[in-house]
């Protein structure tokens, strides 16, 4: 009788269930979460590195190599990223996207994720290269 009653309760039904779906809904929630930061910060190093090669291009104020590397570096803190002077390569007058003697940065980032062993594909690297031709003045 006490065994028959047992099996038919249904008041933990709620539980077992989402003790079962919860750690795939939480796993696909932190992994859109992770991979959207990820593209986000792909673009910031974009945009980023066609700053630094059209500053190089065009203004006074990045003349020589440690003033360039500062202004990438300070692009990508404004946006909440992180440089170091050896994520970024600058070279100047080469041949770029058809463009000779242009200005081209490149910059390499380690992205870093705290869900890196769960979603497949976070432990990667993002690259970014812009190049900006030289406008005689």
């Amino acid at each position: 009788m006490m065994m028959s009653r047992l099996y038919h309760c249904r008041k933990g039904a709620s539980a077992v269930e989402f003790a079962l779906i919860a750690p795939v809904f939480f796993l696909m929630l932190f992994g859109i979460i992770e991979i959207s930061r990820m593209v986000w910060t792909s673009q910031t190093l974009d945009e980023v590195a066609y700053s630094t090669a059209r500053c190089m291009s065009l203004e006074t104020g990045c003349t020589d190599a440690s003033s360039q590397r500062s202004y990438a570096r300070n692009r990508a803190a404004h946006y909440g990223v992180g440089l170091t002077d050896s994520d970024i390569a600058l070279s100047e007058n080469t041949m770029c996207k058809g463009y000779a003697g242009a200005n081209e940065v490149s910059i390499s980032l380690a992205f870093v994720s705290p869900v890196t062993g769960f979603v497949p594909g976070l432990d990667t690297t993002l690259n970014a290269t812009a190049c900006y031709p030289v406008m005689a003045s």
